[in-house]
């Protein structure tokens, strides 16, 4: 009796998930037509959605939407998307054409080369390489 019970649970989470990316693409088709009003309706239904069903926020949601306003956030239209690189961290920076909010995401951390890999610190020779005389 209780498999059948997760199997309706997971099956009404699928429906979900699918609704949502159904609810999530018609916003966004709204937003580059230019109506950002309902638009928003329909991420706000997304989100309603979602916590019936108790799904986690999917990225699309996360990263999509706009925290500030709840447009979805469309590149060209709503969104204009940049990289800066600041030493060895290089992150995305999303503003919001609506309301000029910054999301600001890390995307790589670059490492630095390790140091002193020979033996007396010439890390020119590999560790252990010995010269013939």
């Amino acid at each position: 009796m209780a498999g059948r019970g997760r199997r309706l649970r997971g099956l009404a989470r699928e429906i979900a998930a699918r609704s949502l990316r159904r609810i999530y693409a018609e916003a966004v088709e709204l937003a580059r037509r230019g109506d950002y009003e309902t638009a928003r309706l329909l991420v706000g239904e997304a989100e309603e959605v979602r916590r019936a069903a108790r799904l986690r926020r999917p990225r699309y949601l996360r990263r999509g939407v706009c925290r500030n306003c709840g447009v979805p956030l469309v590149p060209g239209v709503t969104a204009v998307y940049r990289l800066r690189r600041d030493g060895r961290v290089t992150r995305l920076v999303v503003t919001c054409l609506v309301c000029g909010y910054k999301h600001r995401y890390i995307l790589r951390v670059r490492r630095g080369r390790r140091r002193g890999a020979g033996v007396d610190g010439d890390s020119s020779r590999p560790a252990g390489f010995e010269e013939a005389s």
